[in-house]
Formats: structure tokens, sequence, C-alpha cells
């Protein structure tokens, strides 16, 4: 360990056992001055007036915030001891044994003690939020329970059968469901007997009975067996030796012999083994067909679609339950069950014209092979796909599949977006496209920045078309930006004037000799002449910046501070430097050596201007006389005889 470290050790420990000094001693201090610490309600007494009025809890009406909450200190909070259901059973110890129970109220099952309780008071026995039956109906619909003619212990309130927390018996029954019943209904007596048609019926009474209320008298269920109805029951059942009623034979053989249907190719597991039971009640129901459960419940017993918690699109008659929009509930001639076979099923209900018809269909569209993309009940995907959008399409599109692989990959084609191009089931466009190709309508729904020509812009002509495709590829490419060649190569198909220029040309700006047109060109429209990124000299000044290294503290030359174009051609030449032809004439274009002032700058001599760039720097210099700043000794001082006899100083 290093000495500095040491000595910061060394200072943290100091610094530590200080503060635990002062702790100390303000404890000791508090101990010995205030025996007793502040109760919470001493500060929060605005809290006394909220939390002491009706029914209230009774750690707060003894003032004990402490057994629930932990009192805060430096660091503000209200910070409960425990999470629920753990905090309540700390005190209610009677539910902690919730979890052996056979059932549990849901919010207990949940924890979730303030589902149906205040924690602090409230103005009803209990901490509850509501009356004691209103309490019920803030969860069970009321209009369900509280039918025209309601059961006695219903109108008294619901703990009258049922425990509001847990129970050994199903539903929360205080007792089994039919010890439940005989606890106020005598079975022996003659009104009994004779409302049952003297049949000896003492057991399983919510077989025909509602237990809450009915619309018809004696709480008789709303959908009744026919044989039940007309006081049949001889039809199912006969009396035994015991007294006792027993059926005369199989259920599923007793249904059957009134129920006869054809026997389909495909039929439904119970069905089939005659279970009728399983689905419907025999005597009476809520529910249509006498199903034993409401329909979006009875066939989730078997079948456990719709309960995938990670879906995230369902099926809408498979997410109301409505199982039977699709399938048969007995039998069928098509496999599992459906009422028609799936390549006209789907169009039932989604109009064919809308998925199947247009000028351009989808194949599995047209074929109606729905199930080959989207599942039938629900998907962990959008609009029920089977996969993920991307891996669905480049399943089928393999040579789309193997464009994923290319250099540069137009984003929603990577993201597996497909459908933000391409229609899924038909289209007025090929292959499927949303909008057309021409004007670019579709590429434009996305790239609309490009659209913005403004003031003085000049439109490259395929662009100005719309004809996008003309340059990119819709998916991926090799190249940059989706282009279906090199810049340089695309450029030169149509531009072909240029293309037989540069054949004849010896030195090529090397943008050009790169096929790199993008360096230079604005490939959509510009502002500025030939589709130019910039103006001159600033286009050139992107890659030639040390040219203009006097122009700020020195001397530029006219012609390259202003264009570039006057000297040097822009493509190629057969000069070097691209120069459009030899330097000598370039700069005998403008200075003419017989003048006085070339002469007197010369000191009467005449150069020669194949020579002018020996001396000149032709971009710019220190001063107006654009000399390179480093020169010959001799020559800086204006003596030319030392290495030229016979020439004057």
């Amino acid at each position: 360990m290093s000495m500095g470290a040491k000595v910061k050790r060394k200072i943290t420990k100091f610094f530590v056992g200080l503060l635990c000094l002062v702790l100390i001693a303000a404890c000791v201090h508090h101990k010995a001055k205030r025996p007793l610490r502040k109760k919470c309600l001493e500060c929060h007494e605005e809290m006394r007036r909220e939390i002491f009025s009706g029914t209230v809890h009774t750690p707060v009406k003894e003032e004990k915030c402490a057994a629930c909450h932990i009192p805060h200190g430096l660091i503000g909070g209200i910070n409960l001891r425990q999470n629920q259901p753990d905090l309540c059973v700390s005190c209610h110890q009677g539910l902690a044994s919730v979890k052996d129970k056979t059932s549990a109220h849901k919010p207990v099952g949940e924890g979730l003690c303030d589902k149906c309780h205040e924690v602090h008071n409230g103005p009803f026995p209990g901490l509850l939020k509501a009356e004691r039956q209103d309490s019920c109906f803030l969860c069970h619909e009321r209009k369900t329970i509280m039918k025209a003619n309601i059961h006695t212990p219903v109108v008294k309130g619901c703990e009258t059968c049922h425990d509001s927390h847990a129970s050994d018996n199903p539903v929360l029954l205080l007792k089994q469901k039919d010890k439940t019943c005989i606890s106020c209904h005598d079975t022996g007596t003659k009104a009994f007997i004779t409302a049952h048609r003297g049949y000896p019926v003492k057991t399983r009474c919510i077989l025909c009975h509602s237990p809450h209320s009915a619309d018809g008298p004696g709480l008789i269920k709303q959908i009744v067996h026919q044989p039940m109805s007309e006081g049949q029951c001889e039809a199912c059942h006969q009396v035994d030796a015991a007294g006792r009623m027993a059926l005369k034979d199989f259920p599923g053989d007793l249904c059957v012999s009134c129920h006869k249907e054809d026997i389909k190719n495909n039929m439904h597991q119970p069905y089939g083994k005659r279970e009728c039971i399983e689905c419907h009640a025999a005597h009476a129901s809520e529910f249509p067909d006498m199903l034993t459960t409401a329909p979006e419940e009875v066939c989730l017993k078997c079948h456990q679609q719709g309960q995938d918690k990670e879906a995230i699109s369902a099926h809408t008659p498979a997410e109301k339950g409505e199982c039977l929009s699709c399938h048969y509930g007995h039998g069928s001639q098509v496999k599992s069950l459906l009422k028609a076979d799936q390549k006209t099923l789907c169009f039932q209900c989604h109009d064919r014209t809308d998925f199947a018809i247009g000028p351009v269909v989808h194949d599995p569209a047209r074929k109606g092979e729905c199930l080959d993309c989207h599942a039938a009940h629900e998907s962990d995907q959008r609009v029920l796909l089977i996969h993920k959008e991307k891996d669905l399409c480049l399943s089928c599109h393999k040579k789309a599949r193997d464009e994923m692989g290319l250099y540069s990959i137009h984003g929603p084609f990577a993201n597996g977006e497909c459908s933000g191009c391409h229609q899924p089931h038909q289209s007025r466009e090929r292959v499927l496209l949303k909008k057309k190709k021409a004007r670019g309508d579709l590429c434009l729904g996305c790239h609309d920045e490009l659209a913005e020509t403004g003031s003085g812009m000049v439109l490259h002509r395929p662009f100005a078309r719309g004809d996008c495709f003309g340059c990119h590829e819709p998916h991926a490419s090799d190249f940059s930006f989706n282009l279906k060649e090199k810049s340089g190569r695309l450029c030169l198909k149509c531009h072909s004037e240029v293309k037989k220029k540069l054949n004849q040309q010896t030195v090529k700006h090397e943008p050009v000799e790169k096929l790199n047109c993008g360096a230079c060109h604005r490939a959509h429209g510009s502002v500025h002449k030939e589709f130019l990124l910039k103006g001159q000299p600033d286009l050139c000044l992107m890659c030639h910046g040390e040219k203009a290294k006097y122009w700020k503290s020195g001397v530029a030359h006219d012609p390259a501070s202003k264009n570039c174009s006057r000297c040097h051609n822009s493509h190629g030449s057969k000069k070097q430097a691209i120069l459009k032809t030899s330097p000598g004439v370039l700069c005998a274009g403008c200075h003419k050596e017989d003048t006085t002032g070339f002469l007197k700058a010369h000191r009467g001599i005449k150069p020669g201007f194949e020579t002018c760039l020996g001396c000149h720097d032709p971009h710019g210099g220190p001063d107006s006389s654009l000399l390179y700043p480093v020169s010959h000794a001799p020559f800086k001082q204006g003596n030319c005889s030392p290495c030229h006899p016979g020439r004057a100083k």
C-alpha cells in the first residue's frame, strides 16, 4: 500500500470514530434529558383529525404508528416495516393459514388487504371500504347476483354463507355445499317434497337452483333441461331400493338416446367419449346450450389458449371466449372442429375483397392460407403473426434473406419492418407496395426531408421524376446508400459524354479515379450548378484546404479565390494537376510579358511563362508577389549575377 493510501485510510478511520462518539454522546444526552420518544402525532397533528373518526385501526387508536411504520429521522419518508400481506399477518395471524385453504378470496390470495380494507380508519365496521354487501359489489357485478327473485341469505349479506377471506370449502363457503342448503331447507317437509314432485331430492341443489337469485320462481336457473321442466325426471332417473335418486344409465348414453347427431370425421374428445356433462349441465344452467360455465370459460377448462400473459395480440373471438364462432362443439368434417375449411373460414368474417381480390395479391392470402402467417387464437407478435415479421417474411422470400448479408441495408428492411413498404395481403402496386414507386411516393413517405427543395434548388432529373429505384436497391446493396453500383459507374451509365471524355484523359481527379461522384455532387439536387455540394472555391477546399493557407494572412491569387475551374478541369485532363492547359499558357492568359509592369517586376527580364511556377505559388502567397516564402538568398536580394553571369545586379 502506498504512503498516500495509508494516510487516507487513517483519516477515514479518524472521522468514522469521531462520528460514532458524537452519536453515542447524543444518545446519552437524549436519554438523560428526554426519557420518552416524541410521539408521531405530536408533530403530525393534522393526521389526528383525519384518522380518529369512524372505525379506527387498533394500532392507530393506541397511537402505535411504529407498529406498521419505520420512524423517519434525518431522511424523511413514510416507510412500512413490511409489505402486504406480511405486515397485516403479523397481527392478524389467523390469515397466515390462507395458503393451506381449499379456496381463498382473490385479494387475500394476492396479498392485497387494502383492496377491501382501509389502513387507518374508515366509516364502516371492519375498516371496509363500503357497507358489507356493497363492499362485495365493488368487484362482483351486482346485476348477476341480484336478479328479480333473491335468495334470503343474499339479502342478509354474503357472509351468511361465505367466509370473506378463506375457507376449507369451495367458493369460500362456510360449510359444504349441500350442508349449506339443508341448514335452512328441511328436505323432509311436505312442502319440500311436493315442490320436487315427490322425488327424494336431498343433495346437489345447485344443479337446478341458483344460490343467489333468479328471474323465475323457485330460484330455478334460467335455462332448464326439457324433461326437468316438464317434471319428467323418470326420463333419466329412477328411485333405487334404498329410496335414492339414481341414473338409469351412463350419463352420456342417456344424452345420446335423445340428442342424436350425425357422426363426423373429427369429433370433440368429450363428445366422442360421451362425456357430455364435462361441458353441459344436466338439469339447468345460466348459460346458453346449458353449458356448465360461461361460454368464454367452458373451453378454457381444457384448452389453454387465451391464458398466455405474454400475448400482445389476440383474435377477437378467442379473446371474448367466443370459440363457437369458428368451432363446432361436438364434431366437424374439418380438422380442429372448424365450421368450415380454413381457406374459407376466415373470410366468413374478414371480407375477401379486402384481403384476397386486389390487383396484386400475396400468394398465401389468395389461397386462403391465413394460418401460414397468423395464429388462430393469440400471439406474442403484433396482428397475430406466428413469428417475428422479419423471420416470417424471410422464411419464404429467400432472395431477400440473402440480401440481409450485404454491406448497406435499408433501415426498415434491416429492422424486419417489411410492412413499412409492403401490404401484407393485397395491393394495387407491384410486389405489394403500399404506394406507387412513380414520383417517389413510396420513398418520400419516410424520406420527406429530401422533398424540401427550397429556393433555387435544381433537381437531378431521376430524382425529379421520382425514379428512386433507378439508382437504389429497395432492400440492400454492396454499395453505400443502397446504390445499385458504385456511384461513379452508376452515374456514367447516364452521363456517357463524361465517360467519353474521361477515357481520353491521362490525369484524373482523385474522386473520379475512385468513381466517387458523391464527393463533389449532390445526387438528388442542389442550389449550385451541376448539382455541386458547395460553390467555388468552397467545394475544392473541402479536400484541398492547404491551398488557402495565405488567403487570410497574405494575398490570394484572384482566380484561385473565386473559381478553381478557371484553371482546372473538374474530372480529368491530359496535364498534371488536371490543369486545362499547360501552366505557362494559363498564366499568359492573364499576364502579358511585354507590359511595363511585368518587365519592371521581373527587372527587365522575360523569364518565359513555362517557368512561372518555379517562383510563384498559383494560389496565394505572403504578399502580392505570390512568391514562395522560402527563396534563394541572391534571388531574394534581386542579385542574379552569381548564377547568371552577365546579368546586372
